[in-house]
């Protein structure tokens, strides 16, 4: 009886140590489809305004992700009279958790 229930209480336990590491995967998860989300908006933002309009150079600012803070550094090379490399990168301030960077191409229209 005292060996069942010995069992029985390792088996909760480790069940709760599963649920812990589970939320916390499921909350980065949140986290990421988010900084995802808003590289790749800041990315669409930039290729979509006429090329004459945009400025090479670099960009950094803050973001709050689900309580979060994230550095977010936008850069944009003018590799050519007509191409451009955008580069959108959020960082977590604190350097734990998810991160991401997206790098994409805009040009004139020939």
């Amino acid at each position: 009886m005292i060996g069942a229930l010995v069992i029985f209480a390792a088996g909760i336990l480790m069940i709760m140590q599963v649920s812990g590491a589970l939320t916390t995967q499921m909350r980065y998860a949140g986290v990421r489809s988010q900084i995802v989300a808003l590289a790749n908006e800041q990315v669409d933002s930039i290729e979509s305004a006429p090329f004459d309009s945009i400025n090479a150079g670099i960009s950094e600012d803050t973001v709050t992700v689900q309580g979060w803070e994230y550095r977010r550094m936008v850069s944009v090379t003018a590799l050519t009279p007509v191409l451009a490399r955008v580069e959108v990168e959020l960082i977590r301030v604190d350097s734990m958790g998810p991160s991401h960077s997206v790098t994409s191409y805009t040009s004139a229209v020939w």
